[in-house]
This record gives C-alpha cells, structure tokens and sequence, in this order.
C-alpha cells in the first residue's frame, strides 16, 4: 500500500509538469522567435540534468547494453520530442486545459490497448467493465468540457 502511495504521488507530480512544459517551454519560443528552437534548448536542459544526475550514480551504459535494447524502444525520444514540440507550439494556441484535454484522451485510450494486449513487453491488464466505464466517463466529461470551447471558437 505504501509502494502504491508513493508511486500514485509521484505519478501526480509529475502530471502536474506536464502542461507546464509547454507552457514554460513557450516562454522560450517566443524570445528565439521558434518553437522548434524552443525544444531543442529544453532536451539539451534535460539531457544535461540526466547525464550530470546519471554519470555519476550509475556510470555510462555499454555499446552492447545500448545495442541490446530493441530497436523500436529508441522511438521514445522520437515520441518526447513531438510532444515537446506540440505542446509548445499548441498551448499558446489552444489553451493548456484543451491541450491536456485532448491528450489525456489519447494517454488514455493508447494505455488501454497496451494493457490489454500486454504490448511491447508490457504485462497484460485486461480492461475490466470498471475500468471501461470510467475511460467513458472520462472521455465525456473532456467532450463536455471542451464543447464549450467550440461554441467559442465557432460561433
């Protein structure tokens, strides 16, 4: 229970610096005058603090450790630079709550196919009826959320 605590308290933190990432990450876009700048200097930021913290706890990995992970898992990078990307071009656009909004959504529903069919080395979790109730509540309250941001948008 304690694990499950801890684990659920650091999950929330880190939810919570999800939208400041795009936020923050604007800050920057706008005095270099280009988001894909923008992002470069946030991963460089972040590659700095992950080597200054990993190097010396943990020493660098080995060529053959590094060959030894699965090709497709390196796509992660790729993944976390669109989303760096997106969120820094898109919250100053869409606003940081439909952003989220719309992402939570495909967190959500990608994270279910991913437990139910135990994807890429992934335990399976099959989708319960408790579980599918709540992903549909949740995808209809973001709908009714941002239905008020259409009506907005469009009128």
């Amino acid at each position: 229970m304690r694990s499950y605590l801890i684990f659920a308290a650091w999950s929330l933190l880190a939810g919570a610096g999800i939208p400041l990432i795009g936020v923050l990450n604007s800050g920057v876009a706008r005095s270099v005058g280009n988001s894909f700048v923008a992002t470069a200097v946030m991963f460089a930021m972040a590659a700095i603090v992950a080597f200054g913290l990993t190097l010396p706890l943990y020493g660098h990995p080995t060529v053959a450790q590094l060959g030894s992970a699965p090709l497709v898992s390196y796509g992660a990078g790729l993944l976390i630079g669109f989303y760096g990307l997106s969120a820094t071009i898109i919250i100053p656009r869409f606003g940081a709550a439909s952003f989220i909004a719309y992402i939570l959504i495909a967190q959500l529903l990608t994270s279910a196919v991913v437990d139910q069919f135990g994807l890429f080395g992934m335990a399976r979790r099959p989708i319960e009826i408790t579980k599918l109730a709540g992903l549909v509540l949740i995808v209809a309250g973001i709908a009714v959320m941002e239905i008020g941001n259409l009506t907005k948008a469009h009128p």
